[in-house]
């Protein structure tokens, strides 16, 4: 029971790894707020044998130190219903879009509808393609972060859950992720970026070694700040 609490709130659990929660402060907490019937005193003794830290998470720490940090705005997300047509509307707007030029094309195929990520301006015109009552949703103003693994990522456990309680800490919501190890795609709105942009580059920054990787995370910082500016 102490374990399941401590596992499913990811503040006390990083506090306690990170050695900066007083054990017996927590005990009494779980006491008074989960109504667990034990003593004190066991309680404690659980949460002092809670593992701190495993050769998972050192695995999962070195990864995330070689993690590199890339970012788009000005991004659209289409969400559009199922239809017999929808398929082949997507396979011609792919054929528009210029990934020579750097542009992107994200596609997921849902049950119940169909999801385009795209440059806003292009997926816009996209979207005048469909009836009203066809689009199911439609977001716009978006950014879109990836971040690179190195290919050990997909046989890790633990490095999305990382990354998605990172955010969560820092108050960041996600509109949308999508992993196609060793790449993480992640979309949140452009008010949060700059805050998913700190909080990450804090977390791989923590892990690199390299005085270089730290200097363009915190360029890729600056330049979320300055979307800010400019649509602000």
């Amino acid at each position: 029971m102490v374990e399941r609490m401590i596992e499913r709130d990811p503040v006390i659990k990083k506090g306690l790894q990170r050695e900066i929660i007083n054990s017996r402060a927590l005990a009494r907490f779980i006491q008074a707020t989960d109504g667990i019937d034990s003593s004190l005193d066991s309680i404690l003794g659980i949460i002092r044998r809670y593992p701190r830290a495993s050769e998972g998470a050192a695995g999962t720490d070195r990864i995330l130190g070689d993690c590199e940090l890339t970012m788009r705005s000005k991004i659209g997300d289409l969400a559009v219903e199922h239809g017999p047509h929808v398929m082949r509307q997507i396979a011609e707007f792919a054929g528009s879009i210029k990934s020579t030029s750097g542009e992107n094309l994200r596609v997921v195929v849902g049950q119940r509808s169909i999801r385009v990520i795209a440059e806003q301006k292009a997926l816009e015109k996209f979207r005048e393609t469909f009836a009203d009552k066809e689009v199911v949703r439609y977001s716009e103003n978006l950014v879109e972060i990836s971040l690179l693994l190195t290919p050990e990522a997909e046989r890790t456990r633990g490095i999305y859950a990382r990354i998605t309680t990172e955010l969560a800490l820092n108050d960041v919501n996600l509109i949308g992720i999508m992993c196609c190890s060793p790449e993480s795609i992640l979309l949140v709105e452009e008010k949060d970026a700059p805050k998913a942009i700190e909080s990450l580059q804090g977390m791989i920054s923590e892990q690199s070694p390299n005085r270089e990787h730290r200097a363009g995370l915190a360029a890729r910082r600056s330049q979320a700040e300055s979307i800010i500016k400019r649509t602000s």
